[in-house]
């Protein structure tokens, strides 16, 4: 079956493991923030920044800024796109309809967990859920694939 929009398998292993170590990070950065005190300051290119509640808006400035986390978003997302759309070894039809029902469910489950959280979650928590969104989608796609290719493999092995 041709693919043309997957990644070769030769960067799925790299990939993954750069995309749970890189969440991994991102988790104890965002649980442990007052005990860790890890930081890159950088001088960035801003198209708007709030500094705080009582000054305006500022538009089109550089700012100084922690990046660690933006970093490690951006490395989770590409990490986690590539390790998502790898060829598997073995790349058929079956996999193919595995990977298109893994993204039909995950899109699923990450917009009723959306609907959930515009119901109950309300001020500056709802942008730590959107923050999560930016690669939640991702995640649960690669865990549903990745859990059933398990089971299919397993199923195949036990008919052997």
């Amino acid at each position: 079956m041709k693919t043309n929009y997957l990644f070769p398998y030769r960067f799925k292993k790299l990939s993954g493991l750069v995309f749970w170590l890189a969440l991994l990070i991102l988790v104890v950065l965002y649980t442990c923030n007052t005990s860790l005190e890890f930081k890159i300051n950088s001088k960035v290119f801003s198209i708007v920044n709030n500094p705080s509640i009582v000054e305006d808006i500022q538009w089109f400035n550089w700012i100084e800024n922690d990046i660690i986390d933006e970093c490690l978003f951006f490395i989770l997302i590409i990490a986690g796109l590539v390790h998502a759309f790898s060829k598997e070894k073995i790349e058929d039809e079956m996999v193919s309809k595995i990977r298109l029902d893994s993204l039909v469910w995950a899109t699923y489950f990450n917009y009723i967990l959306f609907l959930l959280c515009y119901l109950f979650v309300y001020g500056l928590p709802f942008l730590n859920i959107m923050c999560v969104a930016l690669f939640s989608h991702l995640l649960f796609f690669i865990i549903r694939f990745r859990w059933v290719i398990y089971k299919q493999n397993n199923i195949l092995e036990h008919e052997k």
